[in-house]
Order: structure tokens, then C-alpha cells, then sequence
């Protein structure tokens, strides 16, 4: 999902349709579902600027983890 946003293979969408993407592969697997609620967005947007320029995912990946994956039962 995040490769999909950096590359900015459309003219428009990218971050929608890397994230219906990322859902349908979720979905598939029983994962969940990425969603990014509007109060967390702007973080979400910072965040995502810095994997642009750095090309280091590492810190967003966890914080989508931890903060915008709905509907599974986490351990502990």
C-alpha cells in the first residue's frame, strides 16, 4: 500500500486506490481493514510525507498497525 502511494503511479487516487488495495488483501486473509480515521488523518499525512522522502517505512507501517487496522481481536 505505502509502495503504491509513493510512486504515485496515477494521475489521482493513489492513496484511495492503494488502500482498496491493501483492504481487499486484508479482507481476503482475515485481517481486517486499514482505515485511517479523520482525527489521526493529519498525522497519518505527516507521517506519510517523511516515508516520501526518506523511502523508510519503518515507523509508518507500525503506526498503521497500532492506530488504523479495524476488526481483528488482538493478543494481550
Amino acid at each position: 500500500m505505502l509502495w503504491i502511494m509513493r510512486m504515485q503511479i496515477f494521475k489521482d487516487g493513489n492513496r484511495r486506490v492503494a488502500t482498496i488495495i491493501a483492504n481487499k488483501i486484508l479482507i481476503q486473509n482475515g485481517c481486517g481493514i486499514i482505515s485511517v480515521s479523520v482525527e489521526i488523518d493529519d498525522e497519518f499525512k505527516s507521517m506519510l510525507v517523511r516515508y516520501y522522502e526518506s523511502n523508510d517505512m519503518t515507523d509508518l507501517k507500525q503506526w498503521l498497525f497500532d492506530n488504523s487496522i479495524d476488526g481483528v481481536n488482538r493478543l494481550g
